[in-house]
């Protein structure tokens, strides 16, 4: 009878301490779980974080307008333009610094002043204007023209959701399609394309 009575008693102690754990590791789990939410999705979100992205836009541009990405300094004496790759990662840091825009947004820029690099080394070009990368790489304009932009007149059309996010078209002089997606508890910058007026499409569509 006694040797009963202790393993019941031995049986209820691990079945209240296996119960303690399990709320342990749950709480956990929420606890870890907590601040990860994937944030909400809508057009009234999208134009918030459009003019985050805006904010951010004007008082960074004086900055991203003072980098000389291309230069001649690497190739002394011969003419020929390349990309400076201390100036393009200087460049790159005031975008990731934002905290806006994806990994991948930063890893297509860096991409393309490779290939831009690359494209000039095999030319031979001399004539630094080319690729545009004397243009405005975040708002897609021919160059930097931040006094020409009234942001708060910003209009917004083309609302649509996406996998991971959504996307926007934004109008300023002209009209510019954001994609955001979904990166834990953040909403951020994937893509920026100009829309072609006449056919509606983006980029690469």
């Amino acid at each position: 009878m006694k040797r009963s009575l202790y393993i019941l008693l031995l049986w209820i102690g691990l079945i209240f301490l296996m119960a303690c754990r399990w709320s342990a590791a749950e709480r956990d789990a929420r606890s870890a779980f907590k601040g990860t939410v994937a944030p909400e999705v809508s057009q009234q979100v999208l134009e918030k974080e459009v003019h985050r992205f805006l904010d951010w836009y004007s008082g960074a541009v004086d900055s991203l307008v003072s980098i000389q990405l291309v230069d001649n300094s690497g190739v002394e004496d011969t003419g020929y333009y390349r990309v400076n790759a201390d100036s393009a990662e200087a460049y790159l840091a005031i975008i990731e610094a934002s905290g806006i825009f994806t990994s991948e947004y930063i890893a297509d820029k860096r991409a393309y002043f490779r290939l831009c690099d690359e494209e000039m080394k095999k030319d031979s070009l001399r004539q630094g204007g080319l690729y545009e990368l004397d243009a405005d790489l975040i708002l897609l304009n021919q160059e930097y023209e931040e006094d020409s932009f009234n942001f708060d007149t910003v209009s917004f059309s083309n609302y649509v959701d996406t996998e991971n996010g959504a996307s926007i078209d934004v109008t300023l002089l002209y009209t510019l399609r954001m994609d955001f997606v979904i990166k834990g508890d953040k909403l951020l910058i994937d893509r920026i394309d100009v829309v072609d007026t006449e056919n509606g499409q983006a980029g690469d569509e």
